[in-house]
């Protein structure tokens, strides 16, 4: 009797050791990038939808390659989620200005695309 004591404890030792290392929360390995334009009279008029552009390298947003798209919301923001770490170019439609962003895991990474040069019309 003696000596099955010190053994039942320490098997419920060795159990609660598992049980805190099972507890143990998963580690994160994606971002967010959140992108609000801005021009120098405050937040863009948006009258109509405008697109913004996510890319891995400036070059493949001069190219068209991106990794994300999506709409500007009524507040000139636009946050990506789901992002693996790495740096990000973005652009607005309708403007010449871009800006790039580096995204951390585990991050909410926030950013100002200041937007001082309209495209020129298409012809």
């Amino acid at each position: 009797m003696k000596r099955t004591f010190p053994v039942f404890l320490a098997m419920i030792l060795l159990s609660g050791v598992f049980i805190l290392f099972s507890c143990k929360a998963k580690e994160v390995t994606i971002g967010t990038l959140s992108v609000t334009t801005m021009t120098k009279d405050g937040t863009i008029s948006i009258n109509t939808p405008v697109a913004i552009y996510l890319a891995t390298s400036k070059e493949n947003l001069d190219n068209k390659i991106y990794q994300n798209t999506g709409w500007l919301d009524s507040n000139g923001s636009k946050i990506f989620r789901d992002l693996l770490p790495t740096y990000y170019w973005y652009k607005v439609e309708g403007w010449d200005d871009y800006g790039a962003a580096e995204v951390y895991a585990g991050v909410d990474a926030s950013v100002i695309l200041w937007l001082n040069s309209p495209s020129s019309p298409k012809k």
